[in-house]
């Protein structure tokens, strides 16, 4: 989570969703940073409310000073880039490790549940299912969202890189695939086609 209440934004570090090229581009303007274990740095809305806007505006940052943003991926892509992601070098032998599945039982065995991965609605909604964040971008407009938090900065020369890129693997899903990560995920489904172009104002 990065926090720049001074220049209008917080954005919500949901994983796999282009949140730390984000934090890399605006964290010399920010001031709050969450990084380190994923309970610091993924912080939820609802966390986001309980915890850290407190903070903030004991700090002279009140909540309506600020935007709560977030990027969101489609899903598919999402537990792609998971997949990528856990079959690093670096974790072989750990048992996050999936170098050694194929992309549909990768997918088959996190929607049984064998893998965990919390839905990407999670972070961005109330426990009653409301969305609680202001703002919402596509990871594939990430451009936008980018050049947003860059005007609200006023720092055109800020650049956006890549980080934490998954390793490339080669793959192709199956439509049975798909559709089993559509039906499992559909509420994240619901809430990447509710995004338009140049992002969701809430």
């Amino acid at each position: 989570m990065l926090a720049a209440p001074k220049h209008g934004f917080v954005v919500l570090a949901v994983p796999k969703s282009g949140s730390t090229a984000l934090e890399h581009a605006f964290r010399k303007h920010a001031q709050l940073v969450t990084s380190g274990p994923p309970s610091l740095k993924h912080v939820t809305a609802v966390e986001f409310d309980e915890r850290f806007a407190p903070l903030l505006r004991n700090h002279g940052y009140e909540r309506t000073d600020y935007a709560v943003t977030a990027v969101v991926r489609e899903p598919v892509s999402w537990l792609a880039s998971w997949w990528r992601y856990r079959s690093r070098p670096g974790i072989v032998g750990k048992a996050t490790y999936v170098g050694d599945l194929g992309f549909d039982e990768f997918a088959g065995r996190v929607v049984a549940g064998e893998i965990r991965l919390r839905p990407q609605r999670d972070y961005v909604t109330t426990d009653g299912g409301g969305l609680a964040v202001d703002r919402l971008w596509r990871y594939d407009d990430l451009d936008s969202a980018f050049a947003w938090m860059r005007d609200q900065v006023g720092k055109k020369k800020i650049r956006l890189r890549q980080r934490n890129v998954s390793p490339e693997r080669q793959h192709e899903v199956s439509a049975s695939t798909r559709a089993l990560i559509e039906e499992a995920y559909a509420s994240d489904v619901a809430l990447y086609r509710s995004i338009e172009d140049g992002g969701r104002v809430v």
